[in-house]
């Protein structure tokens, strides 16, 4: 992977490159990649999720969504805790969603999980974590669907709506709505907050693949921006987005959260890159988080 790194001139990429990509192990050979998603990105040079979202994870979503007792484990999972499972390595397709230990050798079996320590080889009892942010989102969107049933009247494809015409009054509305019904549904942890809110938002934004380029952690003027929504049609409105938890050492209210956000987002020229291939119709956006509170402020 150095070589490829070196080859590719993605040096100033790499760090990135790790988190999103490895995480997998053969043997005691550490720092494993997945092929299919390093090589999508030698493409596209997009950090996104590439392989979770192939129709190769439609058992997996199935098998997650149907079962009754992973939530909570999953749960932990994207909070970065190990979890402790029984895997039963004689995995049985049929009907695998009524046997945990079967669910488990799955994940493992597919690179959705990995060991982190073994507690008793001969029992088959393993620690698991995910293995990077590419698989992350793939639970995310798992956890996203658990709790789309139970938010009622917040259709995402009428979020989604209102954010690209600028009906931003509604969509902060809808959209805190929504995180107000997911919090209560499923806590976060305070050292995985805000990537697990960028997730989110990042998994919601999908939805737009049709219109939009959705770019995630890219270098834009002297730093990097959290998200940037770039229309496939010039004319359209485009949208730098950045995500803050509010730190009790450094800010006392919400909204000191949201003025350094915003004075990120101006230091740093997010716009920069936008504005240089032609963009005009910049919305910049900012998400401000404490607790279950959600406050979000635009300007242009």
């Amino acid at each position: 992977m150095k070589k490829v790194i070196k080859d590719f001139g993605i040096e100033a990429e790499k760090r990135e490159i790790k988190k999103w990509y490895d995480g997998y192990k053969i043997g005691n050979q550490d720092g494993i990649y997945n092929p299919w998603s390093i090589l999508q990105y030698l493409k596209n040079k997009q950090l996104i999720p590439y392989w979770v979202n192939t129709s190769s994870n439609d058992i997996i979503k199935l098998v997650l969504k149907n079962s009754s007792t992973v939530k909570e484990k999953i749960e932990r999972l994207l909070k970065d805790e190990p979890i402790e499972v029984t895997v039963d390595q004689e995995t049985v397709i049929l009907g695998i969603e009524n046997n945990e230990d079967n669910i488990w050798g799955l994940l493992l079996g597919t690179g959705y999980l990995k060991v982190k320590e073994a507690v008793n080889v001969t029992e088959g009892v393993y620690k698991v974590v995910i293995p990077n942010f590419e698989i992350k989102a793939l639970f995310q969107s798992i956890i996203r669907d658990w709790f789309k049933d139970k938010v009622v009247g917040n259709d995402l494809n009428s979020i989604l709506k209102d954010l690209v015409t600028l009906n931003l009054k509604e969509f902060e509305k809808k959209f805190e709505i929504l995180v107000r019904q997911m919090f209560s549904y499923m806590d976060v942890g305070e050292n995985t907050a805000e990537n697990f809110y960028h997730a989110f938002v990042l998994g919601m934004l999908v939805g737009l693949k049709d219109t939009y380029y959705v770019n995630s952690n890219r270098e834009s003027g002297i730093g990097r921006y959290d998200i940037m929504l770039e229309p496939k049609d010039k004319n359209g409105n485009s949208f730098i987005m950045e995500f803050k938890v509010l730190e009790d050492k450094e800010e006392k209210t919400i909204e000191e959260t949201i003025e350094n956000a915003k004075r990120q987002i101006e230091e740093k020229r997010y716009e920069e890159n936008l504005i240089e291939r032609g963009f005009t119709n910049i919305t910049k956006m900012v998400f401000a988080f404490k607790g279950k509170e959600v406050k979000i402020e635009k300007y242009y």
